[in-house]
């Protein structure tokens, strides 16, 4: 019997000993930015002489840096279970009773475009609940088959070896989700000996929703490894991803989390054997908890482009990497933007006022230097010539003006004098000449129907005051009866933070102060 393939993924931290995963469905789990689960992905690709596709979704991402760029896949479909996914996917909410309509409406249909014109017909004739259904169904619809027509849905499929990348940073998330979706169905039909990277797994393989990834998922995960592909997921951790895919994850790669409740989401799915939660809390930058069968071992993962003695070194603790930059260090709270801001307008004042008056002063110097060069002239403006009779003056140089260099000098003793009056500017000159601050006033407009609108009114009513915890909030939405996700509340509360209406604190998340709030009671 021919030993299933494996792939060197790093060495044991303390002795050093050599560790390979075998070559199966797998997950690597752990703190974005803080433990290194991409580079991990790239090495074992790298080192497995496969091919693999990932995808890029999210923007100013810099992951697989160093991969081949390929196109958009994607292969229209209109069949009511398609259909359903699409829909479900769109609007974060299961479609249940209405899949009767559904079937309806897709009869016949070879493109969802083809489906909304079999929506738009049926409603003519009805009535009651079918009506509303219809219309529910015509403006689901009218948000998705927009986006298709910015796909590509003739190009063929084309991978080279080693790892490629799709970038679909400028779709949506629905849409990437059919790029993924054709994709997975391109590999388990189509390809061979592939590996499948799916980010953000949660999103696009959720546990309590339909998704078109997670039907074209579920056939790969479990036939794909007859012809050699495998499903790999990226994640920060695995809450809420569908259980029916991780059942046949083989390979947990597990890195930091700083969180106890997700290590414990994250030990839940893992058989046999199961690290300690502390373990997993005090793994650094690089060093992995790998988990398969019976075997639990503490990994430091070699990266593609370091050699086998210097990963050695490391994981036996003979050279000890240089901690990774802290980008934290980079930002500024909310105060020192406003002191920024603030010093900012002071030398913009400043410098238009050193500006006028050295424009002035050059107007000075200008004209006094034309008077000096001046020709001798007469009557109706032209320059006299000499005559014949009368010898050429001789040509001597101009003695130096002495009223330029005294209002070159009164430009210095203006300049000096401002930068003594205040040690900050001169500071300021010496290190940076200028400081632009542009502050971008975003607007935000959002229903309280939605979950983003609902945290919107906490802000409104003052919530977040004070810094509060995800978990806080989400407590809350269900205390005013709006029931939610943990994770979906956490995902917005973070985009309302990157759109600079709540900044993220050691304890929690806390309301911009410059921020204005003003909220439209709609019509009845």
């Amino acid at each position: 019997m021919t030993a299933a393939p494996t792939v060197h993924l790093g060495f044991m931290l303390g002795s050093g000993n050599p560790v390979a995963v075998p070559l199966a469905h797998l997950a690597v789990t752990g703190q974005t930015q803080a433990s290194g689960k991409t580079t991990t992905l790239e090495a074992l690709v790298a080192r497995s002489g496969r091919t693999a596709i990932a995808f890029k979704t999210k923007r100013h991402e810099a992951s697989f840096a160093h991969a081949v760029t390929v196109p958009p896949y994607f292969r229209e479909r209109a069949d009511w279970q398609f259909v359903s996914a699409v829909l479900e996917a769109t609007f974060r909410e299961k479609m249940r009773f209405e899949r009767a309509w559904i079937m309806r409406a897709c009869k016949g249909a070879k493109r969802l475009a083809e489906v909304r014109t079999n929506v738009r017909a049926l409603m003519r004739d009805a009535k009651g609940l079918s009506a509303d259904i219809y219309m529910t169904l015509d403006h689901y619809l009218d948000v998705v088959v927009p986006q298709i027509g910015a796909l590509d849905a003739g190009a063929p499929m084309a991978l080279a070896e080693g790892l490629n990348v799709m970038d679909l940073t400028a779709f949506t998330t629905e849409l990437q989700a059919l790029v993924i979706r054709s994709t997975v169905e391109w590999v388990h039909y189509a390809a061979r000996d592939t590996l499948l990277i799916i980010p953000e797994a949660w999103e696009f393989i959720p546990q309590n929703r339909g998704s078109p990834v997670l039907l074209a998922c579920e056939q790969l995960v479990r036939k794909g490894a007859a012809g050699g592909n495998y499903v790999w997921l990226d994640r920060q951790d695995i809450a809420a991803v569908h259980k029916n895919v991780l059942r046949s994850v083989g390979v947990w790669i597990l890195g930091v989390q700083r969180e106890a409740n997700e290590v414990k989401r994250a030990l839940a799915h893992i058989p046999g054997k199961k690290p300690k939660i502390d373990d997993v809390m005090q793994l650094e930058r690089g060093q992995f908890l790998v988990c398969y069968g019976s075997t639990v071992v503490k990994v430091y993962v070699q990266p593609a482009w370091l050699d086998q003695q210097a990963a050695r070194d490391i994981a036996m603790g003979r050279v000890r990497l240089a901690p990774p930059p802290q980008w934290e260090d980079d930002t500024v709270n909310e105060k020192e933007a406003q002191a920024l801001r603030e010093a900012n307008a002071r030398l913009e004042s400043d410098n238009d006022a050193l500006r006028n008056r050295i424009a002035h002063l050059e107007r000075r110097i200008e004209e006094a230097a034309r008077q000096q060069r001046s020709p001798e002239l007469i009557d109706g403006g032209y320059m006299r010539v000499p005559s014949a009779s009368e010898s050429p003056k001789p040509i001597v140089e101009p003695a130096p003006n002495v009223a330029v260099h005294e209002i070159a000098d009164q430009v210095y003793e203006l300049v000096v004098q401002r930068a003594q009056a205040d040690p900050k500017m001169l500071a300021l000159l010496k290190q940076v000449p200028e400081i632009a601050v542009t502050v971008e006033r975003r607007v935000i407009e959002a229903t309280d129907r939605t979950l983003f609108g609902r945290l919107a009114c906490l802000i409104a009513d003052g919530f977040f005051a004070e810094p509060k915890a995800g978990y806080a909030a989400y407590v809350e939405l269900q205390r005013r009866g709006q029931n939610n996700s943990k994770p979906n509340v956490y995902k917005e509360l973070a985009k309302l933070a990157e759109l600079g209406f709540l900044t993220k604190e050691d304890d929690g998340y806390r309301t911009v102060p410059s921020m204005t709030v003003r909220i439209v009671e709609a019509a009845a």
